[in-house]
């Protein structure tokens, strides 16, 4: 199974800080601490990639390569993963989708 763990972009707001990253030679201010998470607990064969967009970004590549996208944000990212969910859904990936965006507004992300 080929997971392709997908972590989507902060808008850029003061509480970015992607002014100030530049400053300290970082690219992102939290990191996808859940994914991560995730990851460790899904069998060991399985083949996993993790792209933060926060660093770097998406290719339609990695999105062929996965037998599923996971995904996961808070409800500030939402505009970075109904990108990330159309393209996925283009290409014909399926998702799996968590954190606190799904868990708040899961009505706004049909089935």
């Amino acid at each position: 199974m080929k997971i392709l763990l997908v972590y989507p972009r902060y808008p850029n707001t003061f509480w970015s800080y992607r002014h100030a990253l530049k400053l300290i030679r970082k690219k992102a201010t939290f990191p996808p601490l859940g994914l991560l998470t995730v990851a460790a607990m899904l069998p060991t064969e399985w083949e996993l990639k993790l792209v933060d967009l926060n660093v770097r970004s998406l290719t339609d590549e990695q999105i062929k390569w996965a037998d599923y996208v996971f995904i996961s944000a808070m409800v500030v990212q939402k505009v970075s993963v109904r990108e990330v969910i159309s393209r996925c859904n283009h290409l014909g990936t399926p998702i799996v989708a968590g954190g606190p965006l799904f868990t708040t507004e899961y009505d706004e992300f049909p089935v």
